[in-house]
């Protein structure tokens, strides 16, 4: 039987996130595909995080997984930035985390996949562009480090805590 709720209090575990990743890596590279804009990007992936809501849940368990937020980070230098105003949803498919009685036509939860384009000082690893993003005045990175966020990719990084 399917499990429909507001939340889903169920853990996630680091074989979540594994899955959780694979499901971004794989709608990024569908959206590579078909967005002109993001296409650019293909090549500049530095950081794919867990965040908001879930990256909480992930923390303390208590908050509840309404959704699965994750962020993807690139390396900026294009003439267009990637479109950050852009978020992408797809179903996570069945587990037992259920789904959202809004989301109708999901069999899983919602994942809303969403990115930004980012600087990189010369050598620093993609976890302090990330960090240093996170402290900047950007307004989507003040609202992001209210939360925790946890990097699911690349895998050298996996698990660790970015805020």
């Amino acid at each position: 039987m399917e499990k429909v709720s507001e939340r889903s209090y169920e853990r996630l575990t680091p074989a979540d996130l594994e899955e959780i990743a694979a499901v971004a890596l794989r709608t990024l590279a569908a959206i590579f595909d078909r967005a002109p804009v993001a296409c650019l990007y293909r090549d500049r992936l530095l950081l794919i995080a867990l965040a908001q809501g879930s990256a909480l849940h992930y923390l303390d368990g208590v908050n509840g997984l309404k959704d699965i937020d994750v962020w993807a980070f690139f390396a900026a230098g294009l003439a267009k930035p990637f479109p950050h105003r852009k978020r992408w949803c797809v179903d996570f498919g069945p587990s037992r985390f259920g789904r959202h009685p809004a989301d109708l036509g999901y069999r899983g939860r919602r994942l809303d996949l969403m990115g930004r384009s980012i600087t990189v000082a010369s050598g620093e690893p993609p976890q302090q562009s990330v960090r240093r993003w996170l402290s900047s005045k950007n307004r989507s990175a003040i609202e992001l480090s209210k939360k925790p966020m946890f990097s699911l990719f690349p895998q050298a990084f996996f698990g660790e805590r970015l805020n």
